[in-house]
């Protein structure tokens, strides 16, 4: 991971040096490419404090949320770069105009929406909450289960030099954290299933009614995965791609917020 990390560190300060020679030609991008190169170096000082504070559960999420920046950069740059000048097919009419607004808004909120769920899930996962409900669809065989401790799940500071391997919470603030998660998972999927119906239907090219089935199937693949994972009793290999279909799904959507953009 280390070694990757380097790697990563390397590729963007030569990505920058490449912004910013080209400055000329590609003046946008050079903002973002210093964002980029400012954000990995906050990374790998979160990755240090996620070592020397024991994983703590607020660096470990941070940790999260700088990785989740680091790629979003590096896709709207890569958008970026093969940006071309297109001809946008004309619209019958205001009232598709309109629409299309709407879609950008929806796309937007989804994104947050969605961010927020996922920044969520690295809290779920990082106090050893995910097994909290091995069942499905209810949890601790309730629907709203009674022992949950929401106080104690959401604490962001405890102090230092607390060991949080394996985790310090009770188990009905575990509880808590995973069905808020699971609840968030039903906030997020009519989100992002409002925008990519919007940008369907009222697309004004290919581009964009791509970019909306592409949202759907990342959508369905990690609904797929979050079921399958608590069906087999959260095997490491299915936890991991629940973290890469999270990643998945926010990269679906910012392709589909740029769509929108573009059109």
């Amino acid at each position: 991971h280390r070694y990757a990390a380097t790697a990563l560190g390397l590729v963007i300060v030569f990505i920058t040096a490449i912004a910013i020679a080209y400055r000329r030609q590609r003046p946008a991008s050079v903002p973002f490419a210093v964002t980029l190169l400012t954000v990995v170096v906050l990374q790998g000082t979160l990755g240090a404090f996620t070592v020397w504070w024991l994983v703590k559960p607020l660096v470990v999420v941070l940790h999260l949320i700088g990785g989740l920046t680091t790629l979003s950069l590096l896709m709207w740059l890569w958008l970026d770069a093969r940006r071309t000048t297109r001809v946008v097919e004309p619209t019958p009419g205001a009232t598709r105009i309109a629409a299309l607004d709407g879609a950008r808004r929806a796309a937007v909120v989804a994104t947050i929406i969605v961010s927020f769920q996922i920044i969520l899930g690295g809290w779920t996962s990082t106090n050893y909450a995910a097994v909290a409900c091995p069942d499905l669809p209810k949890c601790q065989n309730e629907w709203w289960p009674d022992n949950m401790d929401f106080d104690e799940a959401f604490v962001l500071w405890r102090g230092l030099d607390i060991n949080y391997t394996g985790g310090v919470l009770e188990h009905p603030a575990r509880v808590a954290i995973h069905f808020t998660h699971r609840l968030g998972a039903l906030i997020a999927t009519l989100a992002v299933l409002l925008a990519a119906w919007l940008a369907i239907r009222n697309a004004p090219t290919t581009l964009v009614t791509r970019a909306g089935y592409w949202a759907i199937g990342a959508l369905s693949l990690q609904l797929l995965i979050a079921v399958f994972m608590i069906l087999k009793a959260f095997p490491l290999s299915l936890a991991a791609g629940h973290n890469a279909g999270a990643a998945l799904l926010l990269m679906s959507l910012l392709l589909l917020n740029r769509r929108l953009r573009e059109a």
